[in-house]
C-alpha cells in the first residue's frame, strides 16, 4: 500500500540516536501499528475511498448533535425471527472458547455490525448495530 500519513512525537533518527535501533516511518507511526498496538486508530483503511465508506457508515449510527435521537433505518429483517444456530453457537461446557462475533451478527439487523478499534484488543468487542431499526 501507499504510506498516506504517519503518527508519532519522536521520529526515526531520534529513536536510531537513543535507542541504536533503525525503524521506519510506517513502523514507528503508520497506520497499522496505530490500529493494531497504540490503539490510537479506531478504523485501518486501505485507501481514501474505503476511509470514506468507513465514516460514512459510522456517521450513520450517531446524530447530528446532541438533542437529536439517532435514526432509525428501516430493513426488511423480521425482529421476531428466530436464529435456530444461536443455541448451538454457545457451548454447554463453559470452559469452551466461542465466537462472540457470530452471536453478534446473529442478533442484529441483517446481520450487520460496524465493529471499532476491529485491530486492536482482541479480547474486546466495540462497535455499532441495530436492532428492530434502532442503535441506541
Amino acid at each position: 500500500g501507499t504510506l498516506l500519513a504517519t503518527m508519532f512525537v519522536t521520529g526515526p533518527d531520534v529513536v536510531k540516536t537513543v535507542l541504536g535501533e533503525e525503524v521506519s516511518f510506517d513502523e514507528l507511526g503508520g497506520a497499522m501499528t496505530h490500529g493494531t498496538k497504540s490503539g490510537v486508530a479506531h478504523f485501518v483503511a486501505q485507501n481514501e475511498y474505503e476511509c470514506m465508506d468507513y465514516i460514512k457508515t459510522l456517521l450513520s449510527y450517531i446524530p447530528q448533535n446532541n438533542t437529536e435521537e439517532p435514526s432509525i433505518v428501516s430493513n426488511d429483517d423480521d425482529p421476531n425471527r428466530l436464529d435456530h444456530n444461536l443455541i448451538s453457537m454457545v457451548p454447554e461446557d463453559a470452559l469452551k472458547p466461542y465466537d462472540m462475533k457470530d452471536i453478534i451478527h446473529s442478533i442484529v439487523d441483517n446481520h450487520n455490525f460496524f465493529e471499532v478499534h476491529e485491530l486492536f484488543a482482541q479480547n474486546i468487542i466495540v462497535g455499532f448495530a441495530r436492532m428492530n431499526g434502532k442503535n441506541d
